[in-house]
């Protein structure tokens, strides 16, 4: 009889084993396949954390950056406008892409004290297509903004020419050249100082540029690109800018990297 109660007894304990080991494999299998839980600081709740918010974090903080550069634009183009209201002077902005531009231009649509000018060059109209995306014969892409008082008396016409200077480059051969944003900012050009670069032919381009760099184009352009006997001159403010594919305002990876180099090596870092 104590024989078979030592049986029993070693039989219910390999019972218990059994199934606690099937219990800890279960276990094991539950807590690979459900999701990974993470307890919030703000309400002490388990949450699973997925991939999906993960790229939905990322998208917020790429919006978030957007968001402060704009912000920061818009009051700086506020304070541009504050000190030629102030001062019955004249401020320019940098050549903004189209959809910048139509909010700046909406923005002082209704403005009393300033007079707001949107510069394109080469005597064209600023693009009919919000985004930009289709240009129409006689519009441009780019386009910056000149602030003055409202009684200052300036107008368009003078606006243009005064802050607009339009660079014909011929005998290159454009096929074989760097990009024009490329030559450009390879001869120390910032971008923002550039409007619109239009392609006519094979050999032929025209360039929107702010007067201030205009001697710098000239003198250091042709070294920077592909041709034989390659000239550039200024176009006169009656000459009606021809159309032609609008080059994108784009550096190549390599120059954007080295230009950032650059910055760094001198002190100085661009946020946004």
């Amino acid at each position: 009889m104590k024989m078979i109660s030592l049986l029993i007894a070693a039989l219910v304990v390999v019972s218990l084993t059994t199934t606690v080991s099937v219990l800890a494999f279960q276990q094991t299998i539950f807590s690979r396949s459900r999701p990974k839980l993470c307890i919030s600081s703000f309400n002490e709740e388990e949450q699973p954390i997925e991939v999906k918010v993960s790229s939905r974090c990322i998208h917020s903080t790429t919006t978030t950056t957007t968001s402060l550069y704009s912000t920061a634009m818009m009051a700086d183009i506020e304070s541009k406008a504050s000190i030629a209201a102030d001062t019955w002077g004249i401020e320019a902005t940098p050549f903004y892409e189209p959809d910048i531009a139509n909010k700046i231009e909406q923005q002082f649509a209704d403005r009393g004290d300033v007079s707001v000018f949107r510069v394109v060059g080469g005597r064209r109209l600023s693009p009919s297509d919000d985004n930009g995306d289709k240009i129409l014969p006689g519009e441009g892409r780019r386009s910056r903004f000149i602030i003055t008082h409202s009684e200052l008396g300036l107008d368009s016409g003078t606006a243009e020419s005064e802050y607009s200077t339009v660079i014909r480059a011929e005998n290159v051969n454009i096929a074989s050249s760097n990009s024009f944003p490329n030559a450009l900012a390879s001869i120390g050009i910032d971008l923002d100082n550039v409007g619109d670069i239009v392609v006519v032919d094979s050999s032929t381009a025209y360039l929107v540029v702010d007067p201030n760099v205009e001697k710098q184009c000239l003198r250091l352009l042709s070294k920077e690109l592909v041709g034989v006997g390659i000239n550039l001159e200024v176009c006169e403010d009656n000459e009606f800018m021809p159309d032609g594919v609008i080059q994108e305002m784009k550096l190549s990876r390599i120059l954007e990297r080295q230009m950032e180099r650059k910055k760094l090596e001198q002190g100085f870092v661009q946020f946004g």
